[in-house]
């Protein structure tokens, strides 16, 4: 409510002091797309109707634009064991130009020396993997939100990155690993963050085509010994490869991300092999 008084012949309008004046909200919303993430984390305790705009996947497919076009100086992303040394992993964050490096968060029970940092974010979020416990862990350095991913099938050789599927808006891990007892045999697994299928892996109908096999097992090799970790381009989850019978030979075996409901894949990796320079 408003309350009005008079200044001479003038009637103006005084706002009560508890009550700040409403812009529309599609200049709100240009503020908000201006904010860093750490902002609007904050802000969307404000009250129910900035929670309910800041959360909306509109907004966030808005955001998430804006971030991406805007030339901000770009920055690295690397673990390192906590200053306490209690088996915790400190994850820091650090600009090229910069002169320190800001810590972000810890993971607990997580060594620091054993985890492996995905090459490059996947829409501002990262994959860590802790090889003692073993574990996933998603992360996102604006909000310093981590999540750790559900209990898989362990094995010893095993390569996995995270991806972003454009048409159902959802982050995916893809996983190929080697079997434990049966030998040559290897697996295709995926766990959708917030999927429908709930908090768990699902398998790939079919597992690694044949065709694929000798391509897969020289992905895992170049992850788990030269810690070369996909990475996401251009809609495909790319393993950097050298088979063992094409000398001088190198390529990508990439997995696209597009909707299926039940994945084949079959139909799901691609090939592209490249001369080595001389």
């Amino acid at each position: 409510m408003t309350a009005e008084a008079s200044l001479g012949n003038k009637r103006i309008k005084v706002m009560p002091s508890g009550v700040a004046p409403v812009l529309p909200d599609e200049i709100m919303t240009e503020v908000f797309l201006r904010l860093p993430i750490r902002s609007i984390v904050r802000f969307r305790a404000v009250c129910r109707s900035w929670d309910a705009l800041l959360s909306s996947e509109e907004f966030c497919n808005l955001h998430m634009a804006a971030t991406e076009s805007a030339s901000t100086p770009p920055k690295l992303l690397f673990a390192s064991p906590a200053a306490n040394f209690n088996y915790s992993t400190a994850l820091y964050s650090c600009s090229l130009s910069g002169r320190r490096d800001d810590l972000l968060f810890t993971i607990d029970d997580a060594r620091g020396n054993f985890v492996d940092v995905s090459p490059a974010p996947c829409h501002g979020l990262s994959l860590l993997y802790d090889a003692v416990a073993p574990a996933y862990y998603i992360c996102n350095a604006a909000t310093r939100a981590v999540t750790r991913l559900p209990p898989f099938f362990e094995v010893s050789n095993a390569t996995a990155g995270l991806g972003f599927d454009a048409q159902t808006r959802k982050y995916k891990v893809v996983r190929i690993f080697k079997g434990r007892h049966e030998a040559g045999s290897l697996y295709c697994e995926i766990y959708t963050l917030g999927g429908e299928d709930g908090d768990n892996w699902r398998p790939v109908s079919g597992g690694v085509p044949f065709r694929f096999c000798s391509f897969a097992r020289s992905a895992i090799w170049y992850a788990v010994f030269r810690k070369m970790q996909p990475v996401f381009a251009d809609g495909f989850l790319q393993w950097l490869i050298e088979p063992s019978f094409l000398p001088k030979r190198q390529g990508l075996l990439s997995y696209p991300f597009l909707s299926q409901k039940r994945p084949s894949a079959g139909s799901a990796h691609h090939l592209l092999l490249y001369q080595e320079p001389t």
